[in-house]
């Protein structure tokens, strides 16, 4: 049995409720300033990629005339409104980081951009529990590419097979395998989880008692 160290947790949808706020950003900017008409089903399918891969999907399908960071920029400004007004965390989450913050390196690992994450930490005080955020916009590859499990086990000093990754989506969980992580998915959907725990707080209560071994 591996001896674990460390834990790696997704951000949106494992440790911040936003994926609504995402969800939401998105189909304002695509009514108000393209007139494109997607509801939440479409929505779906981009949970756990990152802004840019959606933004370039959107451009090449509809032969938009703006480029991927226009269209990031204007997303941006209504999700951060969102998440400043709207955001919230899961029931327990805060609770099970202050103990295992005060016991083992935390670093949060996140397809999202340094500035969402620079307004979704902070606004939902996560940054109580760890200064070790890699994004998006640190890597050269996003998950589902493994390098920003990899650079958040490096900023915490330790393997990347030393860690347990927590993740709610498809690429996520690739990433996280493919770095060498345990891997606890937050529902059936999360590629190659060692186990399923469907609740936020109780799959951050499983990685403690597997880090207490």
């Amino acid at each position: 049995m591996t001896n674990f160290l460390g834990l790696l947790c997704d951000l949106d949808g494992t440790l911040a409720d936003t994926e609504p706020q995402h969800c939401a950003a998105w189909l304002e900017m695509l009514a108000e300033t393209h007139q494109l008409n997607y509801d939440v089903h479409w929505f779906e399918q981009w949970i756990g990629t990152s802004d840019r891969t959606v933004a370039a999907w959107l451009i090449d399908r509809h032969q938009l005339s703006v480029s991927v960071d226009t269209l990031i920029e204007a997303k941006q400004i209504r999700f951060h409104a969102l998440v400043r007004t709207a955001g919230k965390g899961f029931s327990g989450v805060p609770e099970q980081l202050a103990t295992i913050s005060q016991q083992f390196p935390l670093a949060i690992a996140t397809n999202s951009g340094r500035k969402d994450a620079d307004v979704v930490v902070p606004a939902l005080g996560l940054d109580r529990f760890t200064k070790t955020i890699v994004t998006a916009t640190d890597v050269d590859h996003l998950k589902p590419a493994p390098d920003i499990y990899l650079l958040a086990a490096r900023q915490l000093g330790l393997p990347a097979d030393q860690c347990i990754a927590i993740e709610d989506s498809a690429p996520g969980g690739i990433a996280a395998k493919a770095a060498g992580c345990y891997l606890i998915g937050l529902n059936d959907g999360v590629t190659g989880a060692d186990e399923v725990v469907a609740d936020n707080a109780e799959a951050l209560g499983r990685a403690l008692a597997l880090l207490l071994k």
